[in-house]
């Protein structure tokens, strides 16, 4: 009976996984590098997993490209901040105290990080005498630690301005090994705002909880979405509010499923403040954002919107060609000769699009001659005979259940 439970197994497995979508790749006005966005629409149907993407021309060949998340900062821009202090706490807590005095004013840190893949909640306070400490963000999520084209990966915190001397930046050891904090530092100079795409399949709803005197927001979209952000437009004057972003979550425990709410984010929304936050990305259809009103009236929401960092393609087109970008979920990342010659994305490329996204169907898949293992009859030939079987080990099954 067991035999025939994998069997079984394996044949659905073969028939219902894979994935695959194409695209077309436009406004290629003449030959060069080019440097395209992947549009939200892409990074949903990949499921995240840019591993899956290849650019094709029409002979169907690969072409080559390089995937930057942030196309407005470069290398040379960096610049380190003396860490004045590490500490490990009782195996729970890594701390860095890092000197701000020549920071000042900056909403950003950039942390150099080994490749690792832990997800890391961190904390970050400020002080002027190292003594008394004062919260700026509390329970962010640190993740997608894993640099595919070198040994380091850096990521970008945001936080509220502030004039403290010196911050200290803590992370949560409870559930795993430290990671290697390399450096600190921030980006110097003048620099293009990064511009986030707002993600306009979310919906949302607001709903007053006076019991627990809070805010609830839930957003809602029909398919899963990257996100890196919430902005929010309030009309309210004179607020100082907490709120913490949760996402749903099960659990396996004892052949029992438990759900339960994880805490991605938590920020203070106030006035006089952009009211933009970003967290590391997660990709969910779904999440709920509580706002904590006390004793205050409810805030007034003019509008809120969800954030996703652009994600670019460098590639070196030619106008006369056609191209597609092809999504497969079979796939495995490619290793191209690229990356080793394309190290930042801020050169002025020439800029092509992805329009036109649809599911790939088998009739689009052989719609020219091909041989006759990937023709129309040996595709219905195989769904028979897949039919068949199963239908053979499903009635086996049902009699040894009756048996039994």
């Amino acid at each position: 009976m067991k035999f025939k439970i994998f069997i079984l197994f394996i044949f659905c497995s073969s028939f219902g996984f894979a994935q695959s979508y194409k695209a077309r790749i436009e406004n290629i006005q003449k030959d060069g590098f080019h440097k395209i966005q992947i549009t939200p629409e892409v990074i949903s149907a990949a499921n995240d997993n840019l591993d899956f993407l290849r650019i094709q021309d029409k002979n169907k060949n690969e072409v080559p490209y390089v995937v930057f998340s942030d196309a407005n900062r470069t290398s040379s821009l960096f610049e380190n901040l003396e860490v004045i202090s590490k500490a490990r706490i009782k195996d729970s807590v890594s701390s860095f105290v890092i000197n701000n005095y020549t920071f000042k004013n900056n909403g950003e840190l950039a942390l150099v990080i080994s490749n690792s893949k832990i997800n890391k909640y961190y904390n970050l306070s400020g002080s002027n005498d190292q003594k008394n400490w004062f919260g700026l963000v509390a329970n962010q999520l640190l993740s997608d630690l894993n640099n595919g084209s070198g040994t380091v990966v850096k990521k970008i915190i945001s936080f509220p301005l502030n004039n403290y001397k010196f911050l200290k930046l803590e992370f949560n050891d409870k559930n795993s090994l430290p990671v290697n904090l390399i450096s600190v530092g921030y980006y110097k100079g003048e620099k293009t705002a990064l511009k986030h795409i707002i993600l306009k399949d979310f919906n949302y709803q607001i709903i007053e909880n006076k019991e627990e005197k809070k805010t609830v927001i839930s957003f809602k979209s029909n398919n899963f979405q990257k996100m890196n952000g919430v902005s929010f437009q309030i009309a309210t004057k004179l607020y100082s509010r907490n709120a913490i972003l949760y996402v749903n979550r099960t659990q396996r425990i004892k052949k029992q499923t438990k759900n339960f709410r994880q805490s991605i984010s938590a920020f203070v929304v106030k006035s006089n403040s952009s009211n933009s936050f970003l967290f590391d990305g997660i990709f969910e259809k779904d999440f709920i954002i509580e706002i904590e009103n006390n004793d205050n009236q409810p805030l007034t929401f003019s509008n809120i919107e969800v954030l996703q960092k652009p994600i670019y393609l460098i590639s070196d087109l030619n106008a006369t060609e056609k191209y597609e970008v092809i999504i497969d979920s079979t796939l495995t990342k490619p290793q191209y000769d690229l990356e080793s010659f394309i190290k930042e994305s801020n050169t002025d490329y020439l800029i092509a699009s992805i329009s036109n996204l649809k599911e790939v169907g088998i009739k689009q898949k052989n719609a020219s001659e091909k041989p006759f293992w990937q023709s129309k009859a040996f595709m219905w030939f195989c769904i028979i005979f897949a039919v068949a079987i199963i239908g053979y080990f499903a009635i086996g099954l049902l009699k040894d259940m009756r048996k039994e």
